[in-house]
């Protein structure tokens, strides 16, 4: 069990859901339209999807590989590394998981010649190492890092799709989702680092929360979610979604109205608990947003 809790299997399934129903209920009907479809076959796609979560999964161990003094403040009860599993045994795991993930990029690089794949992954691969590293402590620059690669795994989706990229319908999605997982990430990550600006500064860890304090960092994140919130509420006016009436009832119920409860649950927060809770409804609205997309796909087809 402590293998799966390391890997933050929740946070992989995640993942997996985004890209096949960005392939399965977003890209590919819109393609079937026009009589065209998709280049990767099914268990070609399947390899793709493991591999980015193999990738993260890697991500995570090594992360907390490097955070075990941190992690003695901050979560305590929940340190894994250093109480439940040797540094050795999750060092290896790390190889383990990273090398996988790498190779799947490898074999559809240069077994299946879709271009591209593999230094994506090496490239995902290596920045997480770094950011475990050193990039974390270093402010803002390991918020966007995380927020970039959250938004890779969206591109992902149509690397080697030829007829997805060339379609403005698909990568109008694409782009809304890479955008709403960039900035969403960015902000998880930041609420984070207040969450856990005890530990950071026990260990000379210089995020941006402790560089600025509690009050200020706040801000920074209420200011976030507010411009978060504006995005979506202009694309939904800009593409009239009422029109679609079953849609636009679901992201303003799980999506508009718990962003903004996230601003005021922000706004209160005075201590660690309060900003777990607006992390935590912020999650909620994250994956709501992600499956949304079975609910587009389902009033399509009606």
């Amino acid at each position: 069990m402590i293998y799966l809790k390391i890997i933050r299997w929740q946070n992989l399934i995640m993942i997996i859901l985004l890209q096949y129903l960005l392939r399965y209920c977003m890209a590919l009907p819109i393609l079937e339209m026009q009589n065209l479809g998709l280049l990767l076959t099914d268990s070609e796609f399947f390899i793709l999807s493991i591999s980015c979560v193999l990738i993260a999964a890697g991500g995570y161990v090594i992360n907390d590989i490097e955070d075990v003094n941190i992690d003695r403040i901050n979560k305590s009860e929940q340190q894994i590394i250093g109480r439940k599993m040797d540094v050795n045994t999750a060092y290896n795991y790390y190889l383990l998981l990273t090398f996988s993930g790498v190779s799947g990029g490898l074999y559809l690089t240069y077994v299946k010649d879709y271009s591209y794949v593999f230094y994506v992954n090496l490239i995902s691969a290596g920045l997480l190492y770094f950011y475990s590293t050193s990039y974390k402590c270093i402010p803002v620059i390991g918020n966007l890092i995380v927020g970039l690669l959250s938004s890779i795994v969206v591109f992902m989706v149509i690397l080697n799709e030829p007829f997805a990229r060339n379609d403005q319908s698909v990568m109008l999605m694409i782009g809304v989702f890479m955008l709403f997982s960039f900035l969403t990430t960015v902000l998880r990550e930041f609420i984070k680092d207040i969450e856990d600006e005890e530990g950071d500064l026990s260990c000379d860890c210089q995020t941006l929360a402790n560089t600025l304090g509690m009050n200020r960092s706040k801000w920074i994140a209420i200011s976030l979610t507010l411009v978060v919130v504006c995005l979506l509420l202009t694309t939904q006016i800009a593409a009239r979604q009422w029109e679609s009436l079953l849609p636009f009832l679901y992201l303003v119920a799980l999506v508009d109205i718990p962003l903004t409860y996230v601003v005021f649950l922000l706004y209160k927060a005075r201590d660690k608990a309060a900003f777990k809770k607006a992390g935590n409804w912020l999650k909620m609205a994250m994956f709501a947003f992600i499956t949304s997309l079975i609910v587009y796909y389902y009033n399509f087809n009606l």
